[in-house]
């Protein structure tokens, strides 16, 4: 499976309500929801800011898993 964001291969475990945890060298560990899956199917995520979204939760959150939801989620 491919990371959503860089597109390089990735381990991925399938969670809760149709969501994934992505485990990708380049991108970090995150958590993508099952809406925004869904969505996927007609939109694009904007590579460079999710990235760096994704960055700021883990420093602000102190967490090693950051989340892209519909609330975190900034589509191209």
């Amino acid at each position: 499976m491919k990371c959503y964001l860089c597109g390089l291969e990735v381990r991925a475990t399938e969670e809760a309500h149709g969501g994934e945890l992505i485990e990708c060298a380049d991108c970090g560990i995150y958590r993508i929801s099952g809406l925004v899956l869904k969505e996927l199917e007609n939109k694009n995520i904007d590579f460079a800011i999710m990235r760096d979204g994704l960055h700021r939760q883990r420093q602000v959150d102190s967490t090693d898993v950051a989340e892209i939801n519909t609330e975190t989620v900034i589509w191209v």
